[in-house]
């Protein structure tokens, strides 16, 4: 699985979400992260449609975009999503 991860260093979202996405990713180690900064990497926002509510999460499996997790979730929240993609093969 691959997570794409968009995150601005003026969104308070994103920066509140820092502790929870280590938590939760630590759990999963099969997960490739992929970071872009919504105001730098333009042509990365581009090609994949990224709108204006950050953070947003486009999860890949095989290549092929499953789900986008949009703005803050709880750890509660993003362990069942995660847990619900990992159970989908």
């Amino acid at each position: 699985m691959k997570i794409v991860r968009v995150t601005a260093m003026w969104c308070m979202s994103c920066l509140a979400m820092k502790k929870v996405w280590k938590q939760v990713f630590a759990e999963y180690s099969d997960i490739e992260i992929i970071d872009y900064d919504f105001d730098m990497d333009t042509q990365a926002i581009e090609q994949y449609n990224i709108g204006k509510i950050l953070p947003e999460l486009i999860v890949f499996k095989d290549n092929i975009e499953v789900k986008r997790i949009v703005g803050e979730k709880s750890k509660t929240n993003l362990f069942q999503i995660l847990e619900e993609l990992h159970e989908t093969n």
